[in-house]
């Protein structure tokens, strides 16, 4: 799981500069800097506020995440079929609804 990955590359998405997001989020730019290159782990609040300021629910930052390393072996097979379909749909869904 890379949750700072994942939470840079949302945030280039939407087309915010990381002071920008670490504003909204009440973060300095050097915490996010520190979570988005994996050497700083946020605490679960610290995630709450990251994912609203991106505009998407905790569970679908989380998922975003998930590699197939954090499946158990007998349904990595699944996940690695799934997954693509699913972050497709999560991507219209969201990629639209922060257009609106």
């Amino acid at each position: 799981m890379n949750i700072g990955t994942v939470i840079k590359t949302q945030r280039k998405k939407q087309g915010l500069k990381q002071i920008e997001l670490a504003s909204k989020c009440g973060l300095s730019q050097s915490y996010l800097s520190s979570i988005e290159k994996g050497t700083k782990e946020p605490t679960l609040g610290v995630l709450k506020d990251i994912a609203k300021a991106l505009s998407l629910p905790l569970p679908i930052l989380i998922f975003y995440s998930l590699d197939i390393n954090d499946v158990d072996e007998e349904k990595r097979s699944d996940f690695k079929s799934l997954q693509p379909y699913i972050k497709g749909m999560l991507d219209d869904v969201f990629a639209n609804e922060q257009t609106l």
